[in-house]
């Protein structure tokens, strides 16, 4: 029998602490909606394990420190080992970086909020355990997901080309649109929803806190189902996903846009709540490794190209937000931005560092597979393909920290997420998590 327990908290963070998600400094000047962590908590023959999910771009390398320290401390190392810590992405939360010497006061308060809400959640969850039962299924409709990267007429592949360019001929690839969904229930009642979804968090922009579509999404199934229960949106593959269709010429860059994404896919889930299948599978198992994770290096051809950038191209900076269709733009200040990261990447990249993968499976029923970093779609299908679970639930941004992890054939072709950078990916990055995931399975 399962016992499940949950709960959720706020971290909203002060006005003046940077947000993630670009390039430039973004204060918060104020807040949309509440950011927050949840988390769901399972216990199966004894055995005790879950999901804690946060409101955030990323967790940074020194959050998973402090909560392996602080988990372990209070409730053992058995519970930071069976438990998935994730990030939802979105773009309009805190921003922490790996040097927590250099926060601010209100950035410092911010990172101490986050972990203690966590500690909170995780705690009553916890002592929340009780009797339940676990239904699950997956819909293929993921209408707000489109892959950003387009081969273009000429040949040349661009990230977020731009709305109605008319030289686009076609995106990359295709991508797998499952969302998969596990609804929890105690006395016959929905309590709780962990759904599985492929797409950015970065509708919103600006400079106010908000926890994007993930939290429109979440506010409207609250909404139609009368209930606060927690919902828990754990991010597939995204590396290449975004929301933006460049067929449209239409503003897709605002809190309009986040709520009427985070509505659409509360009606896709809402509608296939009654055509979930029980969950019957009476085994746990849960199992944790490391994946060693290459580093990109620089050929002698690009380090000269990046000085020859430097040296030709003005140094004029760019108001606004800085984002990453500025480089398929050339605008002169991704020029530069870039060039300097392939600099950076020859002098001060190590040559790999090590990720850790986590699985949970329920018999051959269900299975959690967790994803280090923003890994391209591709990772995700190739796992599901070969996947010994009828429903797979995969979730990057969890258990450790990685950037983007392109497909191999994309270095070659181009675009923004294959750019260089401090202790980027190399090509052969996506394979050795693959490998490393199903072999974990």
């Amino acid at each position: 029998m399962y016992k499940i327990g949950y709960a959720q908290e706020i971290f909203t963070p002060p006005t003046g602490v940077d947000l993630a998600g670009y390039f430039n400094l973004r204060l918060n000047e104020g807040m949309y909606d509440d950011l927050m962590v949840k988390c769901v908590a399972f216990e199966l023959n004894g055995k005790k394990f879950g999901i804690l999910s946060f409101d955030l771009c990323s967790i940074a390398e020194p959050h998973f420190n402090v909560l392996k320290e602080r988990i372990t401390a209070k409730f053992g190392a058995e519970i930071y080992d069976n438990f998935i810590f994730c990030a939802t992405h979105t773009h309009t939360g805190p921003r922490f970086v790996k040097d927590t010497s250099t926060y601010d006061e209100r950035t410092l308060y911010a990172f101490n909020q986050c972990a203690d809400a966590a500690m909170r959640a995780l705690e009553r969850a916890l002592m929340n355990l009780l009797p339940g039962e676990l239904e699950v299924g997956s819909v293929y409709n993921n209408p707000y997901g489109f892959v950003r990267r387009y081969w273009m007429k000429n040949g040349t592949l661009i990230t977020n080309p731009g709305w109605r360019n008319p030289d686009i001929d076609k995106p990359e690839c295709d991508f797998d649109r499952t969302i998969g969904i596990l609804a929890v229930k105690q006395g016959g009642r929905l309590v709780a929803l962990i759904c599985n979804i492929a797409n950015h968090g970065d509708t919103i922009g600006g400079s106010i806190v908000s926890a994007d579509w993930y939290g429109r999404f979440t506010q409207e199934i609250q909404h139609t189902l009368k209930t606060s229960l927690p919902v828990i949106v754990l991010d597939d593959a995204s590396g290449d996903i975004n929301h933006f269709d460049f067929h449209q010429d239409i503003n897709q860059s605002s809190y309009a846009e986040a709520t009427r994404i985070g509505r659409g896919y509360a009606t896709i889930v809402l509608d296939a709540l009654d055509k979930l299948e029980k969950v019957t599978a009476d085994t746990v198992q849960i199992k944790n490794d490391t994946v060693v994770i290459p580093h990109r290096k620089i050929t002698p051809e690009e380090l000269a190209e990046a000085k020859h950038t430097l040296a030709t191209v003005p140094d004029i900076k760019k108001e606004g937000d800085f984002e990453s269709q500025d480089l398929a733009n050339k605008v002169p200040a991704a020029l530069r931005y870039f060039a300097q990261r392939v600099i950076d990447c020859h002098e001060k990249s190590v040559p790999s560092h090590e990720g850790r993968i986590t699985s949970i499976e329920l018999g051959d029923q269900v299975a959690f597979v967790t994803l280090p970093g923003e890994p391209f779609n591709g990772i995700s299908r190739a796992i599901r393909e070969k996947s010994p679970c009828k429903y797979t639930f995969v979730v990057e941004l969890a258990q450790s920290v990685s950037g983007y992890v392109p497909m191999p054939e994309c270095f070659e072709r181009g675009g923004y997420e294959v750019q260089a950078g401090i202790d980027t990916v190399a090509k052969d990055a996506a394979t050795e998590i693959i490998n490393a995931s199903l072999k974990n399975l």
